[in-house]
């Protein structure tokens, strides 16, 4: 049986969630390698977020979000022919940001986080999600926009909005061997592998 024969129909894909400079991109081009490696059809899926970001600037509005979502999508659906992506983001990120942004006073940014909020409940099934504390020093790279009091705040709302939501979630953290280890623990790797990924749907 050849690769293209037993393809999977179904991209399976894992979200690296928590605040910037925790290490989600270094982790994720890891995975990727490994995985492409022994013949899965990989990917990563850089955060929509940071090119916005270089191009005009950290969102200082609500309303951005709804670009940064579509953005997102964008770059994740133009992956659906893998087996599996690695994400250093995810859509449901939008409603944990606007939850920072929104002017609870303004009858308009609250329909929008609610529309936000909406969105992100319709997305959640669709990744397998890994949440990732921080365990490092914040270290500013030039285009994280967060402080590390704000790096500090964005960790807790992803984690109150997973925790408060029952969303399920593994906790990846130590070394960089051992967060590996986890993931593959959970989603499932196997070494010379001659036919492709089959996700199995929760």
């Amino acid at each position: 049986m050849s690769y293209m024969d037993c393809k999977s129909k179904t991209t399976k894909k894992c979200a690296f969630l928590g605040g910037p400079g925790i290490g989600k991109t270094t982790l994720i081009k890891q995975l990727d390698v490994d995985y492409s490696m022994v013949g899965y059809a990989s990917s990563v899926c850089l955060e929509f977020a940071r090119t916005y970001i270089i191009r005009y600037g950290p969102p200082t509005s609500i309303f951005e979000q709804f670009l940064l979502y579509e953005g997102q999508k964008q770059v994740e659906d133009e992956l659906s022919h893998c087996d599996i992506i690695f994400c250093d983001n995810a859509t449901i990120l939008s409603y944990v940001y606007g939850l920072i942004l929104c002017d609870f006073k303004s009858p308009r940014e609250t329909y929008a986080l609610m529309k936000l909020y909406e969105w992100a409940m319709k997305d959640v099934s669709s990744y397998e999600i890994f949440y990732i504390p921080r365990e490092f020093a914040f270290h500013p790279d030039g285009v994280i926009y967060q402080n590390e009091e704000l790096a500090i705040k964005v960790d807790e709302k992803i984690k109150n909005f997973l925790d408060i939501m029952n969303v399920p979630y593994t906790v990846v953290k130590g070394a960089m061997e051992t967060r590996i280890q986890t993931v593959k623990d959970k989603i499932g790797f196997v070494e010379k592998r001659s036919c492709a990924f089959n996700p199995v749907a929760e």
